[in-house]
């Protein structure tokens, strides 16, 4: 206020001064140009001079900007249109999210050629197209997405070759992925489509050298790459002996297997599930033997029920050693029941037949089974025994689930109670 103040107290003594100035001298101007002559006072002249310049600074500003209501309109409706585009590709995203194809395919292209970034808006409306089965437009939105972005090759790519393993193209995706890999090999989108990839093709060699860099650049859990790794070297080692021609020797396929199995880890080596499987395969290669001493070492030092029970499915040509060896570690441990089993099985081999009924019988006093009462009645149908295997063979029925409908079922009735009582009645007719 005090500056107000201030200004006003200055504009009225600087008019006062002016006006005091102006009345002792007017001045006296003159203007010739030819035959115009202007005579006027100085103060008069300044005035004007002031006015003109005003009158000239509007002119200018005025015919300077002439464009500018243009300028500013052109910029309200690109951002009109911008705002427009980005709620149409934000329900397009929306609609896609939702499966909503149609609608997703609809905004999404539509909107792409105006998209700040027409890349999402394309590869949306390809992936739109593609669960529609609609293959012309999906190969058009991918081509216009690579043209439109050509520096995002790997997003391109990951879809481009999702479509192809879908249309069942395995050996096209599978040239995408690898040059996508060449191209950014820490990649995890790229390292698990091609980790997929080499399952579903059962290519268990490729999975393998592909493991280390999972691992290493966390594409998944180690607990699933764990479970991949087990996978792919089980699978590798029950395909050795398939890949071998047919009339190799049982020393080649012997050898074969052997390099399998050096070449697993060390974290799996060990495990029961991996000694069983090479285990298993040693028999699928002709050599019961090799898989009887494999087995029996590794029992030795991990004790499982798994290879035990394996154990006792192998005919070897030492059939009666093999017995006497699992009779002796049953010794030590009478109560075990896989060790029960294992040695009914080889009496059997070995046609100690009351032996074979005594341990499974035991083995069932332990810890009864539908398998264990199956294969004493197997074996007791094979001794003649047929009252006893038929016994077992209900036993093992009790045991074992019944899914199966519940239906009305016949029921035999005394005849003798009523004449016109018909002999067999459903059990529902029964029961009322």
């Amino acid at each position: 206020m005090k500056r107000v103040l201030i200004i006003l107290f200055i504009v009225l003594a600087g008019g006062a001064y002016l006006g005091e100035k102006m009345v002792q001298d007017p001045g006296y101007v003159l203007l010739s140009y030819q035959n115009v002559t202007v005579e006027t006072s100085i103060w008069v002249l300044v005035l004007f001079s002031f006015v003109a310049f005003l009158l000239v600074h509007w002119a200018l500003n005025l015919f300077f900007g002439i464009g500018l209501p243009g300028k500013s309109l052109g910029l309200w409706n690109r951002g009109r249109v911008a705002r427009s585009t980005q709620k149409r590709t934000f329900k397009g995203l929306v609609a896609l999210s939702e499966g909503n194809w149609w609608q997703a395919q609809r905004l999404l292209s539509q909107t792409a050629p105006i998209a700040a970034q027409p890349l999402i808006n394309y590869l949306g409306a390809a992936k739109a197209a593609h669960e529609q089965g609609d293959k012309d437009n999906t190969d058009a939105f991918i081509a216009k997405a690579r043209e439109a972005a050509p520096q995002a090759e790997v997003s391109i790519g990951l879809q481009e070759a999702e479509v192809q393993i879908d249309r069942g193209h395995s050996d096209h995706a599978f040239t995408i992925l690898k040059r996508l890999h060449s191209l950014s090999p820490k990649h995890s989108g790229v390292l698990r489509q091609l980790a997929e990839l080499h399952q579903n093709q059962e290519d268990w060699d490729g999975l393998i050298t592909l493991i280390p860099k999972l691992r290493k650049h966390k594409v998944l859990s180690n607990e699933q790459i764990s479970a991949i790794e087990e996978k792919c070297y089980a699978k590798m080692l029950n395909s050795v002996v398939d890949k071998l021609p047919v009339e190799s020797t049982e020393d080649s396929r012997l050898k074969a297997l052997n390099k399998g199995w050096k070449a697993l880890p060390n974290s799996l080596n060990q495990t029961p599930e991996m000694i069983s499987t090479y285990a298993r395969a040693l028999l699928h290669a002709g050599s019961p033997d090799n898989a009887e001493k494999f087995l029996r070492a590794h029992i030795k030092r991990t004790w499982n029920d798994d290879l035990i029970d394996l154990y006792g499915t192998i005919k070897t040509t030492e059939s009666i050693r093999h017995y006497k060896l699992v009779l002796s570690w049953l010794k030590k441990q009478p109560q075990h029941n896989a060790l029960l089993i294992c040695s009914a099985r080889l009496a059997m081999f070995n046609e100690e037949w009351e032996d074979a009924v005594k341990y499974f019988e035991a083995s069932i006093e332990l810890q009864p089974s539908a398998d264990t009462y199956r294969s004493l009645a197997k074996l007791f149908e094979g001794l003649g025994e047929h009252d006893k295997a038929l016994e077992m063979s209900q036993k093992a029925m009790e045991l074992t689930e019944d899914n199966s409908p519940s239906i009305p079922l016949p029921v035999l009735v005394d005849s003798s109670q009523s004449e016109d009582s018909p002999a067999v009645t459903t059990e529902t007719e029964a029961k009322s």
